[in-house]
């Protein structure tokens, strides 16, 4: 028995070894065939392809240049370095560099004609990469049969530092994404991939910048589908305000000074990544109320006089208003407990609900334009409401932390998703599949992770765990484990999608239900449950009342 295992290890590391050389404009590059086990499929994975120049000196803080390419055989066995990002509760981040612009291409066959799906991961702007330790592209393109490319892209401050003017313009990290899906579109037939089926998708920030290829002129023919998991551009923590307050805030605390922005921005181009770094603020450091504002690091509106090709001339509420939109069918959606990592927050900070207690604004969107001063009325009438709907009439206190986090679930998440399904199914043809992630099972990891199993439904997150393999956390389940089937389905709806334009063209065994398009009259979704289900009113309807106050107190807001 010992030797047949040696044998099978043999096998398995000789597979592992075996290269296959693919040639592009840029060069040639040698990838390693990957497989999960002796009677699995196997799948070439073609990792650390630079599609940019590295953003460095003084390109830091420029849009990204297209990479020239190289000599030689390039070894694209291991993925390149992920982009500079601040430790995430001091845990230290391993191979990370500014020279980071690279992506992966895992395909079953580097022949043929397949559809494609490129990810863009998230991680609030300001965390991730494009590796397979959260990411593993395994089922997508085993049993999908699917190719998957993912990408790094610049984040926080090096992604989207702005100035406001010339200076330094913004949206690095867009831009970044946009360069990538050129690159798929110009190579991926070398992978045996179809440039005019490509499909992006993305989760929570990944998600929103999914959204924001909607509506800049810079993705027009770049993609085909789309489909957004937990976010769009009109979150309220989605787009950025104010980026001169960040700009000069980050000098300031860097003990710069400068005579103006542009000295400001030829100074951050001379210090290293990882004092920049440092100075970056995290989510703890935002006064509350936290993810119903701005984070610090995230899309603005680029000037007019900009010295670059711009990726955001205007506010995704006015691009939106005007209808200058791309229209493709979607997927989009969210988990039916989004944000039940809130409950975290009070423990990191215990004046939160206090605060709220003392601030009735706190519990309106920015969408109302409500002005808490002169409009303190309505104010107060939205904080009654929306306290008596989700909190029983009580400011939020530990004794109902899991009503809090419903009603933080809608506002930072659900109704603005809920709000951009029913703008785009206004003004477009193709189809619209809606759905709320709600089955809770042993993959559901990113609640286990942070102890909050015993809490029901799906939290923010966990989701990915239902379509990739997650080898920084390995789950050890047996086959017959329910949400190994709901893994299975999730796989099959996403890639048929991705090559059908529907989700579920049939039934069988796996897909028990058709997936009903979206209809403004109907507001349906699908469930994904146990068994999927489709559903009508959102959220069991709680999103009604968000739409009535939009609509009265600020009715031109898209929806």
């Amino acid at each position: 028995m010992l030797k047949f295992v040696l044998l099978l290890s043999c096998v398995v590391a000789v597979f592992a070894q075996e290269r296959l050389t693919v040639t592009i404009p840029q060069g040639q590059l040698s990838g390693i065939r990957v497989s999960t086990g002796i009677l699995q499929p196997h799948f070439w994975a073609f990792r650390g392809i630079p599609f940019a120049e590295p953003p460095v000196g003084q390109l830091r803080f420029r849009n990204p240049v297209a990479h020239r390419g190289w000599g030689g055989v390039l070894d694209a066995s291991s993925y390149g370095p992920s982009c500079p990002h601040r430790p995430l509760a001091g845990m230290p981040v391993p191979n990370s560099d500014e020279d980071c612009l690279y992506l992966n291409v895992f395909t079953p066959s580097t022949t043929g004609n397949r559809p494609v799906m490129v990810w863009i991961h998230g991680g609030a702007f300001t965390l991730g990469d494009g590796s397979s330790q959260i990411y593993g592209p395994d089922f997508l393109v085993n049993d999908g049969g699917v190719i998957v490319v993912s990408m790094n892209y610049r984040l926080g401050i090096m992604g989207f530092l702005s100035s406001g003017d010339a200076a330094a313009q913004g949206n690095w990290a867009m831009k970044d994404q946009i360069e990538a899906l050129r690159w798929v579109r110009n190579n991926i037939q070398h992978f045996g991939g179809n440039p005019n089926s490509i499909t992006v998708f993305g989760e929570s920030a990944g998600s929103v910048s999914v959204h924001y290829l909607l509506l800049t002129q810079m993705g027009a023919g770049l993609f085909q589908r789309a489909i957004m998991q937990s976010g769009t551009a009109n979150v309220p923590w989605g787009f950025q305000t104010d980026p001169v307050a960040q700009y000069t805030a980050l000098g300031r605390r860097l003990g710069l000074t400068w005579s103006s922005s542009q000295d400001l921005a030829n100074q951050l181009r001379t210090l290293s990544w990882r004092t920049i770094m440092d100075a970056q603020t995290g989510l703890m450091d935002m006064p509350v109320p936290r993810g119903f504002q701005s984070f610090a690091w995230v899309p603005c509106v680029e000037p007019a006089n900009s010295p670059e090709e711009r990726f955001l001339v205007d506010t995704p509420v006015n691009i939106m208003t005007r209808g200058q939109v791309m229209t493709v069918p979607m997927i989009i959606g969210y988990t039916s407990d989004e944000s039940l990592f809130m409950i975290r927050e009070a423990l990191l900070d215990n004046t939160v609900f206090d605060q709220f207690a003392n601030n009735p604004h706190f519990y309106v969107p920015q969408s109302y334009n409500l002005n808490p001063v002169t409009q303190s009325a309505q104010v107060n009438e939205v904080a009654t409401t929306f306290r008596n709907s989700y909190m029983g009439g009580q400011h939020p206190n530990d004794a109902i932390r899991y009503n809090w986090t419903t009603y933080c679930t809608d506002h930072q998440f659900s109704f603005f998703v809920d709000r951009s399904v029913r703008y785009h199914v206004r003004r477009q043809t193709q189809p619209i599949y809606y759905y709320k992630f709600s089955y809770d099972g042993s993959l559901n990891m990113m609640k286990r992770l942070i102890l909050l199993a015993d809490y029901p439904g799906a939290m923010h997150a966990d989701d990915i765990f239902y379509l990739f393999d997650v080898s920084n956390f390995p789950m050890p389940i047996l086959p017959n484990n329910q949400a190994i089937t709901i893994r299975r389905r999730m796989v099959r709806m996403w890639s048929n999608f991705a090559t059908f334009g529907d989700p579920t063209p049939v039934t069988d065994s796996l897909i028990t239900t058709r997936w009903a398009r979206y209809t403004l009259d109907g507001q349906n979704y699908l469930d994904i449950e146990a068994e999927s289900v489709n559903r009508n009113n959102p959220q069991n309807g709680r999103l009604t009342q968000w739409h009535t106050f939009q609509d009265r107190f600020n009715p031109s807001y898209p929806g």
